[in-house]
């Protein structure tokens, strides 16, 4: 299996094999097809790449050219080691990236020449074929229902809101409702997730198929709101007025700092990870209470609180659209698949595997599986009713 280093390059290292698949006339599977696809599209210089490679007049001179200076296959080699020890300012990414294109190049360049002289034809029609029933990733949408009735369904390429004195508005001033002293409640489908910046100045991301709810003003002594699902908080400094979380079984007090709740119903355990400053829980079930420290986070199960020292970053990466698996099980990964993309998983034959992997949350499901095929050495197959199974 490979490390996390190694799984932030994935993309560059297995866009070669389909591209010299492609380019040679070679079947691709169509999970294969969508994620070249989606590479292709990624930049300017990606579709750059694909059309130099396509170019087979090109190539061909290339080669040639390659021929009559007297190159070698070491010389190009060579190239490659000395791509990889120059100093770039767009990072090794980049350097690596480049090296892999220029090795490609060499692989393409003999390819065509020994084709050449058998007058075959290299391929030019470029991937276009999308996957029937392919599935898009979530968006930013949620609804939002005031304890008057009043609903707004919340979409499009506005992404957050915010309440002040003057009401509940978009962020660009958009008004969306008056202001009114009374409780609100933000709510994410499954394939949505949205922001809110909350009467104190607190702004909170919520995950999909959770909801927040809270007062279009803070007229207590504590700043109280309660959250099903995911969230993540950077509460703004009030010494004077705790701000509170209560989810699903547990509290959150605060003063101000940047934590992330997840407390979905079907997760095994109410995970609070703090980024910065301090928290205080407090168990619902027999008032138990623990306080975390920057780094650390607290899993809250039948018998108690547990908490470790972590890393914060994978479990806040998906405000950064981002999957990203530190040793993750595999029936959580799923689970956060089902919810972003609106799919169902069949978790009778899931085996028991850690999953180490970043992945843009950006992605269609297609490519995201490709991923999950190559890191696990699993087959994936997502059937018309958009459901999961996997085999060994």
């Amino acid at each position: 299996m490979r490390n996390m280093k190694e799984e932030n390059l994935f993309d560059g290292f297995e866009i070669t094999e389909l591209l010299h698949k492609y380019i040679t006339g070679q079947k691709l599977e169509p999970w294969d097809k969508e994620f070249l696809e989606d590479w292709i599209e990624e930049s300017e210089a990606n579709r750059a790449i694909f059309q130099q490679l396509l170019d087979q007049h090109l190539l061909a001179a290339d080669l040639v050219e390659l021929k009559e200076s007297g190159s070698t296959t070491e010389n190009e080699l060579a190239k490659f080691n000395k791509m990889l020890d120059k100093p770039e300012p767009r990072g090794i990414w980049f350097r690596i990236i480049t090296a892999a294109a220029i090795l490609f190049t060499i692989s393409i360049s003999f390819w065509l020449y020994k084709y050449y002289q058998s007058d075959k034809i290299l391929p030019t029609e470029v991937a276009t074929t999308t996957i029937s029933g392919d599935i898009l990733p979530g968006t930013d949408k949620a609804t939002l229902t005031f304890e008057d009735g009043q609903v707004v369904n919340l979409s499009g390429d506005k992404k957050a809101i915010k309440i002040d004195e003057k009401g509940t508005s978009y962020q660009d001033g958009t008004s969306i409702s008056p202001n009114k002293v009374q409780f609100a409640t933000l709510t994410t489908p499954r394939k949505g997730q949205y922001k809110v910046t909350l009467p104190d100045g607190t702004t909170v991301w919520l995950n999909a198929e959770s909801s927040l709810r809270y007062p279009t003003k803070f007229t207590d002594q504590t700043r109280y709101v309660e959250l099903q699902g995911e969230g993540y908080f950077e509460v703004a400094l009030d010494k004077t007025k705790p701000f509170i979380v209560a989810s699903n079984g547990q509290q959150v007090k605060v003063l101000g700092t940047k934590f992330n709740i997840n407390s979905y119903s079907n997760e095994p355990t109410i995970r609070t990870t703090l980024v910065t400053g301090r928290v205080e829980l407090i168990s619902s079930r027999d008032k138990s209470t623990v306080t975390l420290n920057p780094g650390q986070q607290a899993s809250l199960a039948s018998d108690g609180y547990v908490v470790n020292s972590i890393d914060t970053e994978s479990f806040i990466a998906w405000t950064a659209n981002e999957f990203q698996f530190k040793g993750t099980n595999l029936r959580e990964v799923l689970r956060q698949l089902e919810r972003w993309y609106d799919i169902d998983v069949d978790y009778s034959n899931i085996p028991n595997i850690k999953v180490n992997g970043t992945i843009s949350r950006e992605k269609k499901l297609s490519s995201v599986l490709y991923a999950l095929e190559k890191i696990t050495d699993l087959q994936i197959n997502l059937s018309k009713g958009r459901r999961i199974q996997i085999k060994k």
